[in-house]
């Protein structure tokens, strides 16, 4: 009899708990499309997104120990994008996507071409550097692209909506908006195998043990309204070595000092 009684009192229990938890998450939960609409909204409005056919943004950015350097990034609408980044050593480095291909320098060589692999991938998606590039698929018509919602997660300690974008085998990445302000601050690219070390090259078939994988991902942070829209001022990027020279990954911090709309960009940047 006593057993049955706490049997049937831990079962109220475990049913008044999870009513609880239910009503203390007072997050909605939304659609992709309710999403990425109040993302839009909270930006500053299409109207307003719309009017920009040119962005730069201007900073600097530091590695590892290493003094910060300048870098600025570049877009045009509907899908041209660079980034310099203004780096000593191994060598000044350059993302970008000029309409039709990725332009990555310096190479990274034979031993690390997974790692450049992922990086001109990442620089097709429409999504690079967030809302800072005006090449960005949230902007666009989305055309043969599926949105949807993933939950929620945190980034920064603070809850974040999840929505995963395919399309396709050329499209397969996840955007994280902030819950409360509904800003993009983080877009996840997925993973990369590399034999170990990153440094040799060898044809001999290796175990999971002798492979590193690599998380790649951007996240943008300290939003601030610039010519009535919201924009980041301050980005962190996964990546590897060589660009890094002390470990084989880490977190490259690009903080912006100025943005500008609508100017003049020589072709050759996306080159």
């Amino acid at each position: 009899m006593k057993q049955r009684l706490l049997s049937v009192f831990l079962l109220i229990a475990a049913s008044a708990f999870a009513l609880s938890a239910r009503a203390d998450d007072k997050t909605p939960q939304l659609s992709a499309a309710d999403i990425i609409s109040k993302h839009l909204a909270a930006s500053g409005g299409k109207e307003a997104l719309a009017k920009f056919k040119s962005r730069v943004a201007i900073g600097t950015v530091q590695k590892e120990n290493s003094p910060a350097v300048p870098f600025a990034i570049v877009s045009e609408a509907p899908n041209r994008m660079s980034a310099i980044f203004q780096f000593q050593e191994p060598a000044q480095w350059q993302l970008g996507y000029d309409g039709g291909k990725a332009v990555f320098r310096p190479q990274f060589g034979r031993a690390t071409a997974p790692i450049e692999g992922k990086f001109r991938e990442m620089l097709t998606t429409g999504t690079m550097f967030n809302s800072i590039s005006l090449y960005n698929i949230l902007l666009g018509d989305g055309e043969g692209i599926k949105f949807e919602a993933k939950g929620i997660k945190k980034v920064k300690d603070r809850p974040a909506y999840v929505v995963e974008a395919k399309r396709g085998k050329d499209l397969n990445v996840k955007l994280y908006f902030d819950t409360e302000t509904f800003m993009w601050v983080r877009t996840d690219y997925g993973q990369v195998r590399v034999t170990k070390p990153m440094s040799t090259f060898t044809n001999d078939v290796t175990s999971k043990d002798d492979e590193a994988t690599y998380d790649f991902y951007v996240e943008t942070l300290d939003f601030k309204e610039v010519d009535g829209v919201k924009l980041p001022y301050r980005i962190e990027m996964m990546t590897t070595r060589p660009i890094l020279m002390q470990k084989d990954r880490g977190v490259i911090v690009a903080k912006i000092n100025e943005y500008r709309h609508n100017v003049p960009i020589d072709p050759k940047m996306y080159q």
